[in-house]
């Protein structure tokens, strides 16, 4: 379920999120904000900054401090005897996931590289040409795919934390060992089939990234609860630092958004 603290902060956009702070925007900035429309490359941007901020949080916050405090973390983590998490990549994976199945928002998210562990992640034709391009601007990317009639958006996706290196460069099917810190490891890739969205269609791309987001947070926890050969994690209030256990999706969701929604409504604001 979609938390309030941030349901408010869309649906209403009458206030900027801060760490227990909400401050009204004045009646006719908010109103011009609701009437405005937006390049879908504004979008893009926007949504783009969220999924890196959530995705930072999960790989230090969860990943990185639960693997200090005996939480495990895998790519099969979806199999029954398998008792794990999602890596980093997987969360964003089950995110896509989430928005595709429901179908009530048609964006599309994939995450590719030119090195990936897995060849069906590999970009090719035109994603392939950008990407090529992205090694060496850091530039995100924007075009038409001809072919499947979407607009779209590459964003390089950078080695924020040390468990992005670590694992990519350990990985048994890797094809490169020697990723270091902030390097570009690949790129996030949006999809939508307009050129432009109404106030109304961005915040519905946004509650449905934070849908995924929340939705797969939960089936972390849900797998958890499986587990029979290691201990069961609690979940509550805390996060892996303060020991073996996890924050339930609501904190963690709410976290994403306290994080989030200042710096994206000012960007809504600003374009």
């Amino acid at each position: 379920m979609i938390s309030s603290t941030y349901n408010k902060f869309l649906l209403g956009i009458s206030c900027v999120l801060t760490l227990g702070a909400c401050q009204p925007l004045p009646e006719e900035t908010a109103e011009a904000s609701t009437d405005k429309v937006y390049s879908i490359e504004e979008a893009f941007e926007i949504v783009a900054k969220e999924n890196d901020i959530a995705r930072t949080l999960y790989t230090k916050a969860i990943v990185g401090a639960g693997k200090k405090k005996g939480l495990k973390f895998d790519e099969d983590w979806e199999k029954d005897h398998v008792e794990a998490g999602p890596l980093p990549a997987l969360f964003l994976r089950g995110i896509a996931g989430d928005i595709r199945k429901k179908g009530e928002v048609p964006l599309g998210l994939f995450l590719g590289s030119d090195f990936p562990i897995r060849k069906s992640n590999k970009f090719k034709g035109k994603q392939a040409e950008l990407f090529a391009e992205m090694r060496n601007d850091s530039v995100p990317k924007f075009f038409f795919d001809e072919e499947n009639q979407l607009y779209t958006a590459m964003f390089p996706d950078f080695a924020a934390a040390t468990p992005c290196v670590s694992c990519h460069n350990d990985h048994p099917e890797t094809t490169k060992t020697d990723w270091k810190m902030g390097d570009i490891q690949g790129a996030t890739t949006w999809t939508y089939p307009k050129d432009s969205v109404s106030f109304k269609e961005l915040k519905e791309i946004i509650m449905a990234y934070r849908g995924g987001a929340t939705a797969t947070f939960n089936e972390y926890i849900a797998k958890t609860k499986s587990f029979k050969e290691n201990e069961i994690p609690n979940v509550g209030e805390l996060w892996p630092t303060a020991g073996y256990q996890i924050p339930s999706s609501e904190v963690f969701i709410d976290s994403v958004a306290i994080l989030t929604s200042e710096e994206t409504l000012e960007g809504i604001l600003q374009l």
